[in-house]
C-alpha cells in the first residue's frame, strides 16, 4: 500500500515513469495533509489557557476532521487502485463481439470508479475548507500559519481531485451519470476561493 510506504519512497515512486501513483493520489494526500493540520490546530486550541470558551467547539470539531483526514488517507491507494484497474479493463480482450461487449461493460465501471474516489476527495476536502474560516478566527495563534497552510492544501485537494474526476469523464457513455457528475462538480467549486480567502484574510491578520 502506498500509505504503507516511507515518504522518500513515496516520492520516488510519483516521481518515477509509472502512470500511478498520480495527480489523484498526490490531491488526496495534500487533502488528508491539508485536514490533518486542522485537526492539530483543534487539539493545540482545546484544553489551552486563554481559549477556554473555544474549548469544547475545538474537541467536537477535532473527531470530525480527524475522521475525513482518516479517509483521505485510505483515498490515496484507492484512487491508484481505480486507475490500476482502469487499466487492466483496456487491456481485455476484445476479439470477439462477446469480448468487446465485457471488455466495455469492465471499462465503463471501472472508469466510474476512477471518477467516484476523486469526487469523494473532493467533497471531502470541500467540506474540512469549510471549517477553516472559523478556525482561523478561534484556533491557537501560536498555530494559525499552519490553517492556513490547511486551507491551501484542501483546496489544492479539491482542484485536484476535480481535475481527475474531469480527465475520467470523457470516457464515460452514461451521460445521466456525465450530467450529475457535472453538476456535482459546480457545487463543489462554488464558494471555494470565498472560504479560502476568508481563512488566509484572518491568518494574515493573526500572524
Amino acid at each position: 500500500m502506498l500509505t504503507d510506504l516511507t515518504i522518500t519512497d513515496f516520492l520516488k515512486k510519483l516521481g518515477s515513469k509509472e502512470p500511478a501513483p498520480g495527480g489523484g493520489s498526490s490531491a488526496a494526500l495534500a487533502a488528508s495533509l491539508g485536514a490533518n493540520l486542522l485537526a492539530m490546530v483543534c487539539q493545540l486550541t482545546a484544553g489551552k489557557k486563554g481559549y477556554e470558551e473555544f474549548w469544547d467547539e475545538c474537541a467536537g470539531e477535532n473527531a470530525g476532521i480527524a475522521e475525513a483526514a482518516d479517509r483521505l488517507r485510505a483515498l490515496i491507494d484507492e484512487d491508484t487502485e481505480a486507475f490500476n484497474a482502469l487499466m487492466a479493463s483496456f487491456r481485455m480482450p476484445k476479439e470477439s463481439p462477446e469480448e468487446k461487449k465485457a471488455r466495455n461493460i469492465a471499462v465503463q465501471k471501472c472508469t466510474k470508479r476512477a471518477i467516484e474516489v476523486p469526487l469523494e476527495v473532493a467533497r471531502l476536502s470541500r467540506r474540512m475548507l469549510t471549517k477553516a474560516p472559523r478556525l482561523a478566527l478561534i484556533g491557537n495563534r501560536n498555530a494559525i500559519s499552519d490553517i492556513g497552510v490547511g486551507a491551501l492544501l484542501l483546496t489544492a485537494g479539491i482542484n485536484g481531485a476535480i481535475l481527475n474526476v474531469e480527465i475520467n469523464l470523457g470516457g464515460i457513455t452514461d451521460e445521466g451519470f456525465a450530467r450529475e457528475t457535472r453538476n456535482t462538480i459546480k457545487n463543489l467549486l462554488e464558494g471555494v476561493p470565498t472560504d479560502l480567502n476568508a481563512a488566509m484574510a484572518k491568518v494574515h491578520e493573526r500572524l
